[in-house]
């Protein structure tokens, strides 16, 4: 090759750099979604539980559902023996990982149904970052903040949107979300009460119920 064919074929190849990276950076960054399956799914070590009165607990259909909404999702069974705390803090390092690697935290969310919405309020206290998108199913905000600020002397932070069902004796009756002057700046609720009269079973599988207001929440800013 001559100096001149080097030289062509130079610019050559650092034109075709220079427009991939240019496309990379226009491309917006990957939505990422961390999903905190329930109680029974950790107690029966299964993706797909059985409960005698909700039916099965379709994990694999939720998880796939937010896949094909545009979300990289990370799930996983817990462990059987796993506590509350123990989750949250593999939650907050899962948050940690990504915000670390260049991930912004308006792109990163995290649902937790049943117990699974208890480990992420525990991970949005421990985290304080009002920029990640929470969603909770199944959970009492009005009781649940209280009682983590007795207990860890800390509110959750970050967006959360707290969605429930009428007839869901687990977090019925309750009293609707009130804010308050002390956690304005870091917390930001919105409460969604469905009527599915699905008990607690309404967050077993991937309804459009609550699949489309925890959608919405994690992708507009």
């Amino acid at each position: 090759m001559t100096y001149h064919e080097g030289l062509v074929a130079g610019l050559a190849a650092a034109l075709i750099l220079s427009s991939s990276l240019a496309a990379s950076a226009s491309e917006p960054a990957a939505r990422h979604l961390i999903y905190l399956h329930g109680r029974i799914v950790q107690e029966q070590q299964s993706a797909r539980p059985k409960h005698p009165d909700f039916g099965y607990y379709e994990l694999d259909q939720i998880v796939e559902t937010f896949e094909k909404r545009g979300f990289s999702v990370t799930d996983g069974i817990r462990p059987k023996a796993a506590t509350l705390d123990e989750s949250a803090a593999k939650v907050v390092d899962q948050v940690r990982t990504l915000l670390a690697s260049g991930v912004p935290a308006s792109r990163i969310a995290v649902v937790g149904g049943s117990m699974g919405a208890a480990i992420a309020l525990r991970a949005s206290l421990r985290l304080q970052n009002p920029a990640v998108s929470f969603s909770v199913l199944g959970a009492c905000m009005s009781q649940s903040v209280p009682q983590l600020l007795s207990e860890y002397g800390q509110r959750p932070a970050g967006r959360i949107l707290a969605i429930r069902e009428k007839s869901d004796e687990t977090s019925e009756p309750c009293p609707p979300w009130s804010d308050d002057a002390r956690s304005r700046t870091t917390l930001s609720v919105r409460e969604l009460v469905l009527e599915t009269g699905l008990r607690h079973g309404f967050l077993y599988r991937p309804l459009p119920e609550w699949v489309e207001p925890v959608v919405e929440w994690s992708t507009h800013r």
